[in-house]
């Protein structure tokens, strides 16, 4: 779609968000605190992220500050697609 209507000067662009506290989403992946423990390990902000996180993502796609920004879907997920962040907390700890 980007390069079909870039010519018209409309961009197109998608937000992937990671693990979002106080959704549906993160009710239905992760209904215990077993669960959800499990997921704050491996996020390299060690956090959840917010709802307004996303919407300012929204926002910036919606300005000029964004005006090259055009093909591309952007991760809005706290570092989860970088990798398991439990894993380098595990290598920083190990004392094999």
């Amino acid at each position: 779609l980007a390069l079909e209507w870039g010519q018209f000067n409309v961009r197109v662009n998608g937000i992937c968000p990671g693990p979002i506290a106080e959704t549906e989403g993160m009710a239905r992946l992760a209904p215990t605190q077993a669960h959800l423990d499990k997921i704050y390990q491996s996020l390299a902000a060690g956090r959840m992220g917010t709802k307004e996180e996303i919407a300012d993502c929204a926002v910036f796609l919606a300005t000029d500050a964004s005006a090259y920004i055009t093909g591309t879907i952007i991760n809005v997920d706290g570092g989860t697609t970088a990798g398991d962040a439990s894993l380098s907390r595990m290598a920083l700890t190990d004392t094999a």
